[in-house]
C-alpha cells in the first residue's frame, strides 16, 4: 500500500514539520503579533510577546536543524542554504537578540516605575531614551533577522515544491 510505504520515510514528516515552520512564523510575523500590539496595552503586550519569542525562536531554530537533517529530496545547495540560514536567524534570536530585548524591556519597565512616566513620554529622562534606542536597535535587528527567516523558508518552499512536482 502506497500510503504505508510512504509513512515509512522521512518524507511526509518533513513536509509537514516545514508547513508547520512557515505558518508559524507567518502568522507570528504578519498577523498576531501585529494584532496584540494594537489590541493590548504595552504592559501586557509585553508579558505576551516575553512569553512566546524564546519559545517561537526556539522552535525555529530546532525545527530549522531537523529540517536540514531530513530532507528527503536531492536539492540544490542553494535551496539546502536556506535551511541553514533559517537555522542561524533563529539561533540568533533565540540567543542573542531575543534576551537582549527581554532584558531591556524589563529595564525600560523599572525605569517607567521609577520616573513615574510612560517609556513613550517625550518628558522621559536621558536614561530612558538611551533604553528606547538601545530597545529599537536589538528589535530592529531581530526583526529583520526574522523577516531573513521567513524568506529564507520561502525560497527552501519553492525548492521543495520543485521537487514534490516532478
Amino acid at each position: 500500500m502506497p500510503l504505508l510505504s510512504t509513512l515509512g520515510t522521512v518524507a511526509p514528516y518533513h513536509v509537514l514539520l516545514y508547513s508547520i515552520l512557515y505558518g508559524a512564523t507567518t502568522y507570528q510575523s504578519f498577523y498576531s503579533g501585529i494584532v496584540a500590539f494594537r489590541a493590548l496595552p504595552y504592559e501586557q503586550f509585553a508579558t505576551l510577546q516575553h512569553a512566546v519569542f524564546p519559545r517561537y525562536f526556539a522552535f525555529q531554530t530546532v525545527a530549522s536543524l531537523v529540517l536540514m537533517g531530513t530532507t528527503p529530496y536531492d536539492i540544490t545547495p542553494f535551496a539546502y542554504s536556506t535551511l541553514g540560514f533559517s537555522f542561524v536567524s533563529g539561533l540568533l534570536n533565540s540567543l542573542l537578540f531575543g534576551p537582549k530585548q527581554n532584558k531591556l524591556i524589563k529595564q525600560r519597565m523599572t525605569q517607567a516605575e521609577a520616573e513615574g512616566k510612560s517609556h513613550k513620554d517625550p518628558t522621559a529622562s536621558p536614561e530612558m531614551k538611551r533604553l528606547n534606542k538601545q530597545f529599537a536597535k536589538f528589535h530592529g535587528i531581530s526583526v529583520l533577522f526574522n523577516l531573513a527567516l521567513w524568506i529564507s523558508l520561502s525560497v527552501y518552499g519553492v525548492g521543495l515544491t520543485e521537487k514534490l512536482s516532478a
